[in-house]
């Protein structure tokens, strides 16, 4: 894989070529601000783009609460406004304003009807979609768009260092300045029994397989010579004539028999996910003169675990189940160390102040157990 082939997986570099044959999209170009943007730390949204936040209409009480005299008290209603307005939430940061370019979005939405999908040049920011509230990468507004770009390991990785295991990177390559791009594609719903990602090694198809293994869908294995062949026509009719390199990785919806909807491009390499596939298998598919071998979930026990969950974890988190922080296991351990000192520290204290309540108790006991002429003698002075 070298830099070139990463270049022409480039969204903006295929789409142009084969428009009529994928979803409807629309490509904006980034501005440096907006790089800058989402190279810093944390996620403030600009002004113009939240939305979501509650506003009261008039006479009006919160969904589901029409019955409830106090929700619908103005004073209480300015409280719960104060507790979720954004503005106190940056009030220690400034939200940036991005103008034309924010207004470009919204334009772009709307012209797609209104629920897109977002990516930059190769990637989408599908390992963040724990963050969105209906866990997808649907998005209605810049601010969903934002939200998902900022939260997402992919879309980092495509902005530091969408060349780093071409086999001609080298310091000086490094430095090379990429178009980068925002993507808007028309949202339509999606449906993964449909959705395959597909091998080509100098221009022979050498591996098709399931995109999604989270699930057993029966009707591929009934149909799978069909979706095959539909496969290979579309890949020597219509990607080999338009495509310019020789070994790619793209992915398909087969629709429906001899329809089929191209979704995106993607370097032959370890960047890519095999999915299915590991590289040192399609390594040796390639070398061998055989059909295309087709993989998909055959029983409901083939089911593989979900891709991205753990993207949703906190990064400490994440190195410790797999041990590739010993430092974090170390501390975690301290702490674990100095939480039980402290409660048996505790402990003794308790003892100790309970030892010395029963000594007192004990006392007063003897006092007030002295024989009957005692205790009249003392009432009696």
């Amino acid at each position: 894989m070298k830099i070139s082939n990463v270049l022409n997986c480039s969204f903006s570099e295929w789409y142009p070529k084969f428009r009529s044959f994928s979803f409807k999209s629309i490509v904006i170009p980034l501005p440096d601000f907006f790089l800058s943007y989402l190279h810093t730390d944390g996620v403030i949204l600009p002004n113009s783009s939240h939305h979501g936040v509650y506003t009261k209409s008039k006479n009006l009480a919160m969904d589901g609460d029409e019955d409830d005299p106090d929700i619908r008290d103005d004073e209480l209603m300015k409280m719960y406004e104060s507790d979720w307005s954004t503005s106190c939430i940056q009030s220690s940061a400034e939200a940036p304003d991005f103008g034309e370019f924010d207004i470009q979005v919204k334009s772009a939405i709307k012209l797609l009807g209104g629920k897109v999908f977002p990516k930059l040049n190769w990637s989408s920011p599908k390992d963040a979609t724990w963050i969105a509230f209906d866990k997808t990468l649907m998005c209605t507004c810049p601010s969903d768009v934002y939200l998902l770009l900022k939260s997402s390991e992919f879309i980092a990785h495509d902005l530091d260092q969408p060349f780093s295991l071409c086999e001609d990177h080298t310091n000086a390559s490094a430095g090379q300045t990429v178009d980068y791009t925002l993507v808007l594609r028309k949202w339509e719903p999606p449906n993964p029994s449909t959705e395959f990602r597909c091998f080509v090694h100098e221009n022979k198809l050498i591996g098709v397989c399931q995109r999604n293994g989270n699930k057993f869908y029966p009707h591929i294995k009934e149909i799978k010579e069909v979706i095959l062949a539909d496969i290979s026509t579309f890949l020597h009719s219509t990607v080999t004539r338009l495509f310019p390199d020789s070994s790619y990785v793209f992915d398909v919806a087969h629709l429906k028999q001899g329809q089929i909807l191209l979704i995106d491009f993607n370097p032959y390499g370890v960047v890519t996910d095999g999915l299915m596939f590991s590289w040192c298998e399609l390594n040796q598919l390639a070398a061998q003169n055989q059909e295309p071998c087709f993989r998909f979930v055959e029983s409901e026990e083939g089911i593989q675990s979900i891709d991205y969950a753990n993207y949703s974890l906190p990064q400490d988190i994440q190195d410790l189940t797999a041990g590739e922080d010993p430092y974090k296991l170390m501390d975690l351990m301290k702490m674990k160390i100095q939480k039980e000192f402290d409660s048996d520290s505790s402990s003794d204290d308790d003892t100790i102040q309970e030892n010395q309540g029963s000594e007192q108790v004990t006392k007063t006991d003897k006092k007030t157990n002295m024989p009957d002429d005692s205790r009249g003698s003392e009432n009696l002075r």
